[in-house]
């Protein structure tokens, strides 16, 4: 049975998502990082760096949720992972679109609005961060216009990565009403019974 280490509002919800998604059995175990369990020798073990989340699935061990996504969509799949290298590379493409250009963004707001203490808060950042992420949300938009999904017009990998950023962005208070198509393709992916599983 695969093992997944992982912690509720961390990065580890999209992995937690995706093995929803893919209904292979799992065993979660819970990580605390504001406990350090992270940090501690039984956890270092299987995650040298300490890294969530984590999985375990026979003799293959993964941190990185992105990584963890697409090895669960290639080996468990059910169509989330394409078979046409075009589609593939798409796929890719959206996924680490969000994570290297959107997520830090969201990221800074997050820790300059509820993270650090008060008095480590960087109001400058928080509103750099604002004033950065328009473009990358109607660029967004723009590709979804008349889709319902980013790739082959059905729900991959890409979906579930991508939204589960734009679900981070949504926590700490960015704006999306704007953006028709972005909302409708969010509350589509969101209403899946997998991400509601996650969730619980």
């Amino acid at each position: 049975m695969i093992v997944f280490y992982g912690s509720p509002m961390s990065s580890a919800g999209r992995t937690h998502w995706m093995l929803e998604e893919v209904g292979v059995p799992y065993d979660y175990k819970r990580i605390s990082l504001r406990d350090g369990d992270n940090k501690k020798p039984e956890f270092l073990k299987v995650s040298p760096g300490g890294k969530i989340p984590c999985l375990v699935d026979g003799n293959v061990t993964l941190t990185e949720s992105m990584a963890i996504n697409f090895y669960l969509a290639e080996k468990y799949g059910k169509g989330l992972m394409p078979t046409d290298a075009v589609e593939r590379a798409h796929v890719y493409e959206w996924s680490f679109w969000a994570i290297t250009n959107v997520q830090p963004l969201f990221l800074a707001i997050l820790l300059n609005t509820m993270i650090r203490p008060e008095a480590e808060r960087d109001a400058k950042a928080v509103d750099a961060a604002r004033q950065q992420i328009p473009p990358y949300v109607d660029f967004l938009n723009r590709a979804l216009q008349g889709k319902e999904y980013l790739v082959g017009n059905r729900f991959t990998v890409a979906d579930l990565n991508a939204a589960s950023v734009i679900g981070l962005g949504s926590f700490v208070g960015v704006d999306f009403s704007a953006y028709a198509n972005v909302q409708a393709w969010s509350s589509r992916v969101q209403g899946r019974p997998a991400f509601a599983k996650s969730m619980d």
